[in-house]
């Protein structure tokens, strides 16, 4: 029998768990701890209580997104905040306040890099005219290297500090003024 989370009452999968201080939570609830190991059950589900409150008061007064990206939703009222990558969330997200944003970085993820000699064949012919054999290879050699970067994913990782516990939120594909919001939530 499956052991069932004390958060949330779910079945705890073997493969998306939580460990905390105190026990195992599922990987839903562990979300708002993911940076938190030596947390407890009690702490978490404070955590939980507060959050579904904050859900609840929740008034959008700007949501942010650009083509193709995920959404930042703001209340500015209360000045709580929560990112999702759909314009309506499935499952109630996690909702912070601009002061527990810690820090963000934003990654790009699958870029391939590509180089390729240009001009090798030419330099190739002239050099192997003029020296042989030989001069053919140095010719070659000499081609100048074109590197061109295509495709990837910019990733939003979010730090933040809710309650005393540690998290870290992804959003794929950002809106492409995130920098700017955070920025200006954590230096306010």
């Amino acid at each position: 029998m499956k052991k069932r989370c004390p958060i949330c009452g779910e079945k705890i999968s073997k493969l998306a768990k939580k460990d905390i201080s105190d026990g195992v939570i599922c990987a839903s609830c562990g979300l708002i701890c993911n940076k938190s190991m030596f947390t407890n059950v009690e702490t978490v589900q404070n955590s939980w209580k507060e959050n579904h409150r904050r859900f609840q008061e929740f008034e959008t007064t700007m949501k942010v997104t650009s083509l193709m990206s995920g959404y930042i939703f703001i209340d500015a009222k209360h000045q709580y905040v929560y990112i999702s990558n759909h314009k309506k969330t499935k499952q109630e997200p996690i909702v912070f306040a601009f002061s527990e944003v810690d820090g963000y970085r934003i990654e790009i993820a699958g870029v391939k890099t590509v180089s390729k000699k240009k001009g090798g064949i030419g330099r190739a012919v002239v050099g192997g005219a003029l020296f042989g054999g030989a001069g053919a290879i140095v010719g070659a050699a000499t081609a100048k290297t074109e590197t061109k970067t295509t495709g990837g994913l910019p990733i939003l990782y979010l730090d933040l500090t809710i309650n005393g516990l540690k998290t870290t939120l992804i959003l794929s594909s950002p809106p492409s003024n995130a920098s700017q919001i955070f920025d200006s939530m954590i230096n306010a």
